[in-house]
């Protein structure tokens, strides 16, 4: 729990030093972008935290692959 706070007090560090800066700046679409990638991170690093098991990327990778290198080997024969 204590290492859940301290995510997102880090999180909460990072968003007050970037997102003045950027709204200075008129940068909406950059704004948008680093405040998904932030909340994505900060989801993945508490789930981690909390011992969650998290799927790897890969996974999603070779299940979307997986048939297509079937189907090539197939037509190969």
């Amino acid at each position: 729990m204590l290492i859940t706070i301290f995510i997102l007090i880090i999180s909460i560090v990072i968003a007050f030093a970037f997102i003045p800066k950027l709204q200075k700046n008129n940068e909406t679409k950059t704004l948008v972008i680093f405040s998904i990638f932030l909340f994505i991170g900060t989801a993945l690093n508490i789930g981690i935290a909390l011992n969650l098991k998290i799927p790897s990327p890969t996974d999603l990778i070779t299940f979307i692959f997986t048939p297509i290198r079937e189907f090539i080997v197939s037509l190969s024969k």
